[in-house]
């Protein structure tokens, strides 16, 4: 199996299927701007990690439908003993569950939290979720908890937070704002500005998989991977 769609797999916590970055636009979850956006940054190499408070809000489903979208070639390693994450380099993704206590699966937290945000710092990519509601809150839990400091903070790159929205007898789960780290400060990415011509051609490609009726992490996965092969950026 490809290791990252092994990683996304053992993930799964509550057992069904994984969902995919097209099941959480047909949810709602994220709209097509957002998509396109995130796609864009995870093809140039961003790091991420995804907030909310409560548990089973649906914050490793969303890292992973992203995580799924990582370009092919990249190694990738879970903060697990005995997996040599602590020696990862550039170009390398390192994975957390969740930044949370606890010794489950490959859930971080002090000493190696920091080790964690210092190979971010070096050149790695981050990918990981965590029981904060906004910005402020996450940086709380990373910087003043776990002594972090606050330019390798910085190297988490974007904060997604999900929210639940009830809607008649169910719960919506949306992703109101981006954040993300550029030129010294968080940002929030400003849906209204019009697209790049990369994210037009990435919202092509997601028009396409919709057409096709891919869903499953699997198929969107692939898709994705001819697509970059096919349409290399820059």
């Amino acid at each position: 199996m490809d290791p990252v769609l092994r990683i996304v797999e053992r993930s799964n916590q509550r057992g069904g299927r994984m969902l995919s970055v097209m099941d959480l636009l047909r949810a709602g979850t994220l709209n097509r701007r957002q998509a396109e956006w995130l796609l864009m940054r995870i093809e140039q190499g961003a790091s991420w990690m995804v907030g909310a408070r409560p548990g089973g809000a649906g914050k490793t489903t969303v890292m992973s439908a992203l995580l799924a979208m990582l370009p092919a070639g990249e190694r990738v390693r879970l903060t697990n003993p005995g997996s040599g994450w602590e020696t990862s380099g550039p170009g390398d993704c390192v994975v957390a569950y969740e930044i949370s206590r606890g010794y489950y699966n490959a859930y971080i937290w002090g000493a190696d939290l920091a080790h964690m945000a210092a190979l971010g710092a070096c050149g790695c990519r981050l990918v990981t979720n965590l029981h904060a509601d906004t910005l402020t809150e996450a940086r709380e839990q990373i910087v003043r908890e776990n002594r972090v400091p606050e330019e390798a903070f910085n190297a988490f790159g974007m904060f997604l937070p999900l929210t639940l929205r009830r809607r008649g007898l169910t719960m919506e789960r949306i992703v109101p704002a981006i954040h993300y780290y550029r030129d010294g400060n968080w940002q929030v990415l400003d849906e209204a500005e019009p697209p790049s011509e990369r994210e037009q051609q990435i919202g092509a490609f997601l028009g396409d998989c919709a057409r096709r009726e891919l869903v499953t992490v699997a198929d969107v996965r692939n898709a994705w991977l001819e697509w970059l092969a096919a349409h290399p950026s820059g």
